[in-house]
């Protein structure tokens, strides 16, 4: 031990051993957001790029989603070794259910408005996902699409779908 900061001699901690996932879950990590990012563009594209005086709703995504494609490709590529890709624990299970979430919002947000499914995704990420209070799961959602709906509605005048009422 060096008496200056109390670590092992020379300064240095052992790295805690993380499990690796090794070649097949490296290429798995890389590829799905591969897939999900595929899947996006090709929504994205749908929607309409627009130009750059006039960008179409799906401008954005696509970029986001291209991004992403390229960040798979290119893992796929030259990462191939798998070192650096923790192994998949249960801790991955709330990713996939925070991503199916996402696409049951998508889903919902145009058939039956932005309000209800903002709520309700909210609401499962912080009492399932994050392990909130009922309390604060139903404050920090309910004040969260009031926000929403008073910045992108009132305020900014965006055409979001809403729910019917009446």
């Amino acid at each position: 031990m060096s008496a200056e900061n109390g670590s092992p001699a020379g300064g240095y901690v052992e790295e805690e051993q993380i499990p690796r996932a090794g070649r097949l879950g490296h290429a798995v990590a890389a590829a799905v957001p591969l897939v999900v990012g595929a899947g996006a563009l090709a929504y994205s594209l749908s929607l309409g790029l627009g130009t750059a005086v006039d960008p179409g709703p799906g401008l954005w995504p696509a970029v986001a989603s291209g991004i992403l494609v390229l960040a798979s490709l290119w893992s796929l590529a030259f990462e191939r070794r798998g070192e650096t890709v923790e192994r998949f624990t249960r801790g991955a299970l709330g990713i996939g259910l925070g991503l199916l979430s996402l696409v049951a919002y998508v889903l919902l947000f145009r058939r039956i408005g932005f309000e209800v499914p903002t709520l309700l995704v909210l609401a499962f990420w912080l009492r399932l996902l994050g392990r909130e209070s009922w309390l604060v799961t139903a404050v920090v959602s309910g004040a969260t699409t009031v926000a929403f709906y008073v910045l992108f509605v009132v305020l900014l005048g965006v055409p979001l779908p809403r729910l019917a009422v009446g």
